[in-house]
């Protein structure tokens, strides 16, 4: 079982193009069904490492823009930080973006979004980005990521929502895909590993 989730995480991970910011179906269909019948719980599942298992498979279905999947098992660990932070991407991925706020409220500060900061942060300060995009509220949002000290997921969210909504210049959507991408690769790497020491 560990070299079958091993596969679908690499295969995750590597995958061209990049999670769209709101994407219309699934990447894999049949890697959709793998993920789901990886049997990552069993009957003799400890109670407590039930949240960080749903999570994996959560973050998963989400790496392969499988929403509803996702959404799933995100509803059935609404109590867990990790959960909420998967349950907020999600919704901002089908462009409820003030239930995706609700639920990173939810999350609170999530040991995942400092490293994101910090990549981030790094991304934009080292990168030509900043100089490739017309000023606006996008070039803005990236300057202040570069500046800040906590990765601010609300914020995100409304370039998110500013990007979608038509009324910028598409020049913007790959940087927001990538950061996005830097997003769910730090999320699920901290899920992985909350996640180790229960796969069997």
């Amino acid at each position: 079982m560990y070299k079958a989730l091993t596969s679908i995480a690499e295969r995750l991970e590597s995958r061209q193009p990049l999670q769209a910011l709101m994407p219309k179906h699934a990447w894999d269909a049949a890697l959709e069904q793998q993920i789901e019948d990886l049997p990552l719980i069993t009957a003799a599942t400890p109670r407590a490492d039930l949240p960080a298992l749903i999570a994996l498979k959560a973050g998963l279905h989400l790496l392969n823009e499988s929403l509803a999947a996702s959404h799933a098992h995100a509803q059935e660990i609404e109590d867990d930080a990790t959960g909420c932070y998967w349950h907020g991407i999600m919704h901002r991925m089908e462009g409820d973006f003030s239930n995706a706020n609700y639920w990173f409220h939810m999350a609170g500060a999530h040991p995942a979004m400092q490293r994101l900061q910090e990549r981030s942060a790094d991304w934009v300060r080292n990168s030509t980005i900043l100089n490739d995009l017309p000023d606006g509220a996008i070039r803005d949002g990236l300057a202040a990521i570069a500046r800040q000290a906590r990765w601010n997921a609300s914020a995100f969210t409304g370039m998110i929502s500013l990007q979608e909504s038509g009324s910028v210049s598409e020049e913007s959507r790959g940087a927001l895909e990538y950061l996005q991408h830097l997003e769910l690769t730090e999320l699920f790497a901290h899920t992985q590993q909350a996640a180790r020491h229960a796969i069997v």
